[in-house]
């Protein structure tokens, strides 16, 4: 099968951000600022140097998708405003759009792995791949959110549309709206947050 151009760019994105963030946070221990287009640019160059590093034939951002074989729109947008935060101090998802994609992400995560893993009667992952309840869900939680001025409706509303457009390799929605990395750092912030809550009481 033939990898569509859209998921192998995404495929250098992802992890692009990854270590910009990265990379940011240790010029920040070196007592670096790194804030602004040029630290963006220069970083983003230097980690996508990096992903084109050949291994077995193949750039080091080809071979991780045997470890991580997608990344979900969702996670892509933590990554997206996480890089847009720290060089530029723009902030495109608030605190409360957060926390939607935490607890969606836990809960997605709590519901669909057991079950795809034959914990259960049903399986999920089968109404992904066409029209049915998972996508009437997923509209109704859009516009609920959206009416409420939480963006976190705009980015459910991005994955519908990367679906549609066939971004990723898979063709089942639940690729595009979560992923093992996307739940594990949704338990964590929500751990951490109401650990947090807890202690300023």
């Amino acid at each position: 099968m033939i990898t569509p151009l859209a998921a192998v760019i995404v495929s250098f994105i992802a992890p692009m951000l990854v270590l910009m963030i990265l990379f940011a946070a240790l010029a920040r221990r070196l007592r670096f600022n790194p804030h602004g287009a040029g630290w963006c640019v220069g970083l983003g160059l230097i980690a996508l140097g990096i992903l084109m590093i050949p291994v077995a034939g193949l750039p080091l951002a080809r071979v991780l998708t045997a470890v991580m074989d997608h990344w979900s729109v969702l996670l892509l947008a933590l990554l997206a405003a996480g890089v847009s935060k720290t060089f530029f101090g723009a902030e495109l998802l608030r605190r409360e759009d957060r926390r939607a994609m935490w607890v969606f992400g836990v809960v997605a995560g709590v519901v669909f792995y057991p079950l795809a893993l034959g914990i259960g009667s049903v399986d999920p992952f089968a109404y992904g791949w066409h029209f049915g309840p998972l996508f009437v869900l997923v509209g109704c939680t859009a516009m609920l959110l959206q009416l409420q001025g939480n963006r976190f409706g705009v980015v459910l509303l991005l994955a519908f549309f990367a679906w549609l457009a066939g971004v990723a390799e898979s063709g089942n929605l639940w690729d595009y709206l979560t992923d093992p990395v996307f739940f594990f750092v949704s338990v964590g912030a929500l751990v951490k947050s109401v650990v947090t809550k807890s202690k300023q009481h």
